[in-house]
């Protein structure tokens, strides 16, 4: 299980210019597994919320999402902020994330563990 950040620490983190992520989920197609994420960071005094796609290229040993193929490398799909507030406001709103649910960066994955081990079962 990933260490879900309270409200006070995300917006802590982020001021302090530490990146959190949030695993979105997953969807099927005919070939492939696509893997949903993003992150918010802080450049300067904008705090930009970076939306990703990936494809399933992992196992219960390589785990980095972060390192997975993005299913369009040319495409970065990210929107910036004034305030940290408007960030969390944008993602949870576009993307459906959820303010309780977002996690330090370098966390994520342990949201893919949970997820592989939902699909394949525990090794």
């Amino acid at each position: 299980m990933a260490f879900y950040l309270s409200p006070l620490e995300l917006t802590a983190r982020l001021h302090l210019s530490k990146e959190v992520h949030q695993w979105l989920g997953y969807s099927e197609e005919a070939d492939y597994t696509v893997l949903r994420w993003l992150y918010i960071s802080k450049d300067k005094q904008q705090y930009t919320v970076n939306y990703v796609e990936s494809f399933d290229e992992g196992d219960e040993e390589w785990t980095d999402v972060t390192e997975f193929s993005h299913l369009d490398p040319d495409e970065i799909i990210e929107h910036s902020f004034a305030s940290v507030e408007e960030a969390v406001e944008f993602a949870t709103q576009t993307y459906r994330a959820s303010k309780e649910r977002f996690i330090p960066g370098g966390m994520l994955h342990a949201e893919y563990i949970t997820y592989w081990r939902s699909k394949n079962g525990p090794k």
